[in-house]
This record gives structure tokens, sequence and C-alpha cells, in this order.
């Protein structure tokens, strides 16, 4: 039966994807969590949801913990990814164990530390305005962390990239910085309205390790995943099967809707989010029964 060895790994961005711009669901986390529990009914086979997202490990935990569903995480745009302890996973030598609430994670880094990058960066001007951990608490809160809490999450605890507020820049500022991140073996993608900055080779490299672990007995997963923005190009180019969300009033990201193979969504914003798992399953059946 098509599934019932095949483990399904679902990766999924989260800001413009999962979450609108206003910060909702598309759903309420009962319903999502019951049309995730369907897909695992009719897959038959081990259904794995997880996040993809340039927010850092802590904020995905979290964001897990209040949908309830629990699954591996790539975090600061692909520097670092964690599956838990206890997850059916092949296990590569991690980096180091964090305890998330009840969870403990292996995690695993991809990129340079974030002192190294501010250490490379730091007579850049136009980086030092926009690096969102130099900004005074009222600043923060001004541009959507409310609480302490938030701010440790989104910012005290990003180890392995920076993020920056590009509304600091002007069109000279942005790419001029393009070019020195560029010339220093630098990554400066957009995610919603962040830039995160890292040496990690984007949210691909992470996912094509995730693919490596969750290969069960020589069967390796068929992976999906879904995204908006210029930072999940190599998400989805790595996934075997990719769903591309329509931003409201601007339409799919066209570097996203040219990648080949691609299903470029109807519902505009995190709408689009239910309509992949009406076509998850269908879409991946194709793809076991394609393989030799």
């Amino acid at each position: 039966m098509i599934g019932e060895r095949v483990p399904l790994l679902l990766l999924s961005d989260v800001d413009g994807t999962l979450i609108s711009e206003s910060g909702s669901l598309p759903v309420e986390p009962v319903v999502l969590r019951a049309r995730v529990q369907d897909i695992r009914r009719a897959w038959r086979g081990p259904v794995h949801v997880g996040l993809a997202s340039s927010r850092t490990l802590r904020e995905l935990t979290v964001l897990q913990r209040a949908l309830e569903l629990p699954g591996p995480c790539i975090a600061e745009d692909g520097a670092r990814h964690a599956v838990d302890v206890e997850a059916p996973a092949r296990i590569l030598s991690p980096h180091d164990m964090e305890r998330h609430g009840s969870r403990v994670l292996r995690t695993y880094a991809h990129a340079t530390s974030a002192e190294a990058l501010r250490s490379l960066m730091h007579d850049e001007p136009a980086f030092v305005r926009a690096d969102t951990q130099r900004l005074p608490v009222q600043a923060l809160r001004a541009l959507g962390f409310p609480t302490y809490g938030a701010i440790r999450r989104a910012l005290a605890s990003r180890t392995h990239s920076v993020l920056l507020d590009p509304q600091a820049w002007s069109n000279d500022d942005h790419n001029r910085l393009r070019e020195r991140s560029a010339a220093h073996g630098l990554q400066l993608r957009r995610g919603g309205r962040w830039f995160t900055m890292t040496t990690a080779g984007g949210k691909g490299p992470a996912l094509r390790a995730l693919r490596h672990q969750f290969t069960m007995h020589g069967v390796p997963p068929v992976i999906a995943a879904i995204g908006n923005e210029e930072n999940d190009v190599s998400l989805l180019a790595e996934a075997d099967l990719g769903f591309v969300i329509r931003n409201p009033h601007r339409g799919p990201h066209p570097m996203l809707s040219a990648l080949p193979g691609v299903v470029l969504l109807d519902a505009e914003g995190p709408g689009g989010w239910m309509e992949m798992l009406d076509r998850l399953v269908p879409g991946a059946t194709q793809l076991v029964e394609a393989r030799p």
C-alpha cells in the first residue's frame, strides 16, 4: 500500500505561509491539528510536520507547543536545525542538546556564529543601524516584539544569524550591503519584512540533512515544502514536492514560481496552507508510485 513504509516529511515556512501578516493562522489550532491527523490516516505511514523559518529555534518550538504539533525545525534561515531526541530519525552527531519546555532536541549548526558575523561587519554603518539586537526595547516593541519574552526568543536566542530591519536602509545602503555580503561569502535573504544574514546556504542544506535523518531502513522520505518568499527558494528546490503561496496583493514570488515542478496554490496567503493539505497526499502518492 502506498505510504505504508515511506515516511512523509512536510516542512512549512511560517510568516506569510502558515501565519498571516496580522499574526493569524488560517484556521483554529484544533482544526489544523484535525486536518494533519487526516493526512496521517490517509498516508498510513510515518508523517512528520515541521517548520522552516528565519525565526529562532526558541520561537519555533513555542509555536509548535501552541499548535500541539511538535516536529523537526529548520531555524534562522537554515543556520540551524533540530529534531526531538525521541524522534524516529537516523541520528547524526549533534552539535548540542537543548531543552525546550518538555522537549529535548538534538541541534545542528550549519553556519558560523552571530558574534563572528558582527565582528566581520562591525565597520559597515548600514549593518549596524539595521541590526535588531542593537535597537532599544522601545524600538523593538514598535517593530512587533511586544514583550521581553518575545525579544529574548527572537533576538537573544539567535545564535548563528543576524536579523536586520531594512527600514533603516536607503537603496544605496541595501545595494552596498548586498555587495559586501557577497564579497565576504555571506548570505543576505529577505523573509517577510526582515532580512537575515548568515553563512548558511539557506534552508535547503538543512532540509538535505533532514532527508538523511528521516531515511528509515533505506527508504528515503517524500519531502514536501511550502513557502512564500525569497528565503524559501532553496527549501522548495530541495523538496520533492514544492508548494508556492500567493502573497496577498502581490501574487507569488517570481523566484519561487519559476522553480520547476512547483505547485502554485490558488488561495492567497495562509489560506493556501489548507489548500496544500488537500493536495499533499495525492501529490506525494504520485511521487512514490514513480519511484523505481
